[in-house]
């Protein structure tokens, strides 16, 4: 896509050869330039435009692409966000010439990649009607607001070609509406009646209810800072499921001088979805569904970043290969589901429970540094989990666990070594039990008799 639009620009701007550019160009292309004049509905209409300006501003240009972002709707459809800058020579001397933004769609026809809409806006600058690219007017300042009806109509038409849809809030407390297409509405499953009946015109509404805080201050925040936004939320549908929707906006002014939004909207639940399985099963244990080292990691060292108290508990199945020698791996293998069912269960939301491999689990309890608290989680899982263990009668299984509470430490391995030095302080002196790094092991009774040194 940049480098179609690249070729175009050369051809329009350098080159000033007006057959050239327009072979990069649908015929069903529809422009939209910075004038209320300014609109073509197929490759004809457009020609006369450049023609007009090509008759008007004489020379050579050079330009430059910046903030390029280039977003693939789909197959053989991509579309592409980007300021330009041209630049007219005068007198030995570069001096700019146009300041605008572009929102640019391309498809593939014939195995070519050609233009299908293209649509310029430069909010800070005034030209005269029926200029298709306002060279000559770029360095006049002040402003011309949007088109009023007829504009309307051309979004509307716009956002037909487009594979997202398309809607308007004004800038203002909980986003009114200001215009939709019907890709939106068949994305929330509303007619037109209802979505207003629902939301009272009052686009923030739409919007998962836990998200709308946030989208709201970074929209207002990066229109304030760019006079566009890009951000990925939720939105909830009439049946009340949910879609997530990437939505991409720029500032207008609309025909009564108000501020406004307009966004193209994709439903990318597939996409966010599909990384989520990913994410998921890269940090997820396949045998018992929490999560494994990696996942385990990531989630601790966020909540080490984040200088929270905290305390781990490590933990390891005594006598684990008797459970595989007389009853089977598949006995084995509902052994650590059942102590990962019992820790997800013991825990807090928030809590981190992981397993590490083979008969190794992990806990990180999240904001807790007492040692009172972890003692008594510690001591009431091993007593469920002895309890569940009385179904195999022919072994003698217990959980031992090193904990240390978290003081100094910034990494997980740091926390890992000193958890995993009082684990193996209960195992040399007795398993069953639980040990806070630097001080000695305490056993259960059961632990005891079952365990005698």
């Amino acid at each position: 896509m940049r480098r179609l639009l690249k070729q175009f620009f050369d051809a329009y701007l350098i080159d000033r050869n007006l057959d050239q550019a327009l072979s990069m160009v649908s015929e069903k292309v529809i422009s939209v330039g910075t004038g209320e004049q300014e609109t073509a509905r197929n490759r004809e209409e457009l020609k006369l435009l450049m023609e007009r300006e090509f008759e008007t501003v004489k020379g050579s240009f050079t330009y430059d692409i910046r903030d390029y972002t280039e977003t693939r709707y789909g197959e053989g459809v991509t579309g592409a966000f980007c300021r330009v800058s041209a630049y007219l020579a005068e007198d030995g001397c570069s001096e700019i010439a146009l300041e605008t933004r572009l929102t640019a769609v391309a498809a593939l026809e014939e195995g070519r990649w050609k233009f299908v809409s293209l649509h310029m806006s430069a909010p800070a600058q005034n030209q005269e009607e029926e200029e298709f690219f306002p060279l000559k007017y770029g360095r006049q300042s002040g402003g011309r607001p949007i088109g009023g009806r007829a504009e309307r109509k051309l979004i509307q038409m716009m956002s037909s070609m487009l594979p997202g849809g398309i809607m308007g809030g004004y800038l203002e407390k909980g986003f009114p509406l200001y215009v939709i297409n019907d890709t939106i509405l068949r994305y929330l499953g509303y007619t037109y009646d209802e979505l207003v009946r629902e939301t009272n015109e009052e686009m923030i509404r739409i919007i998962a209810p836990e998200d709308r805080e946030w989208v709201e201050k970074e929209i207002f925040d990066s229109m304030e800072r760019t006079g566009e936004y890009e951000v990925q939320y939720r939105v909830v549908r009439k049946d009340g499921s949910y879609l997530w929707m990437l939505d991409k906006g720029n500032e207008v002014i609309t025909e009564d001088g108000r501020r406004a939004m307009i966004s193209v909207m994709l439903d990318i639940s597939e996409s966010v979805g599909l990384q989520e399985r990913l994410r998921r099963e890269a940090q997820e244990d396949e045998l018992t569904r929490i999560l494994n080292r990696k996942g385990a990691i990531h989630f601790i060292e966020q909540a080490l970043n984040g200088r929270s108290e905290g305390t781990l508990l490590l933990m390891d199945i005594d006598n684990f290969k008797m459970v595989n020698d007389t009853y089977g791996h598949l006995a084995g293998d509902k052994v650590l589901v059942l102590l990962a069912e019992i820790l997800q269960k013991s825990m807090r939301k928030g809590d981190v429970v992981a397993r590490l491999g083979g008969d190794e689990f992990l806990v990180y309890m999240t904001g807790c540094a007492l040692k009172e608290i972890a003692a008594k989680r510690v001591d009431s899982i091993g007593r469920q989990f002895q309890k569940k263990m009385e179904q195999y009668p022919q072994t003698v299984i217990s959980v031992s666990t090193g904990i240390v509470v978290r003081q100094e430490e910034k990494t997980f391995e740091e926390l890992y070594r000193k958890a995993d030095d009082a684990l193996y302080q209960v195992k040399k002196r007795g398993k069953g039990g639980y040990a806070f790094w630097g001080e000695d092991p305490v056993f259960q009774e059961a632990a005891v008799s079952r365990h005698p040194e």
